[in-house]
């Protein structure tokens, strides 16, 4: 037989070793910076739609009327947007999975007045696995600041 016909050109076992190794240590560095990101982006999120969530509250108060506020709840990992006036609950949002909450100086309950100034003014923690955020409701119409601590 003709040997031409049955040559094949193939990686040893001893290259398919190797290039799996250097995928692997590839892998080792990219899958912790793609969690790092994904965490990152998870803080992002959710700092902004509290930012959005209490921006709600105070338009609804301002242009509704004045019995909204927004309920933190500490043991459950949640706070709710609700309607005092119809006694009803808008919306519930929990906070991520392994997240939890601080209320330092504010109170349970964040209400604006018709100008849409906060009426108690008050700090607050959100604990995410490696960072804690301060989140700040200072006095004034101004909605909330948040520090990386």
């Amino acid at each position: 037989m003709n040997r031409q016909l049955y040559s094949q050109k193939a990686y040893t076992f001893s290259e398919m070793i190797i290039a799996l190794m250097c995928w692997s240590i590839l892998l080792l560095f990219f899958i912790p910076m793609q969690y790092r990101t994904y965490e990152n982006f998870q803080a992002s999120r959710t700092l902004q739609q509290l930012k959005e969530d209490v921006l709600l509250v105070q338009h609804l108060t301002m242009n509704d009327h004045i019995y909204y506020s927004l309920n933190f709840y500490q043991q459950k990992g949640t706070y709710e947007l609700y309607d005092t006036k119809k006694r009803k609950t808008i919306f519930t949002r929990k906070l991520p999975e392994k997240w939890g909450m601080k209320l330092t100086t504010l109170p349970s309950s964040v209400r604006f007045n018709q100008k849409g100034m906060i009426r108690k003014a008050g700090t607050m923690h959100l604990m995410a696995p490696k960072k804690t955020y301060k989140i700040v409701f200072p006095f004034g119409s101004s909605r909330l600041r948040v520090e990386e601590s």
